[in-house]
């Protein structure tokens, strides 16, 4: 009869250990999906900013100064 109970004992035990095991295995693997969501933002943010910044450094000054007298000329 003994035996039983310290078996039963046992084996609650063993669940919950399995329990809490899954629950911080299912924890760490959030945060790695998290830390790679974030990752892949941040790269998609450099991505467009390189492009951004091409476009600009590639614009000429004089494009800009001939769009602005264009647009903005006193008009006769």
């Amino acid at each position: 009869m003994t035996k039983q109970i310290y078996f039963g004992i046992a084996i609650c035990v063993i669940v919950i250990a399995i329990y809490f095991t899954g629950v911080v295995i299912g924890r760490a693997k959030c945060q790695a999906q998290i830390a790679t969501a974030a990752t892949n933002a941040t790269q998609q943010q450099m991505i467009k900013k390189e492009k951004i910044n091409a476009e600009v450094f590639n614009t000429g000054m004089r494009d800009i100064r001939d769009v602005l007298r264009t647009k903005y000329t006193i008009a006769d």
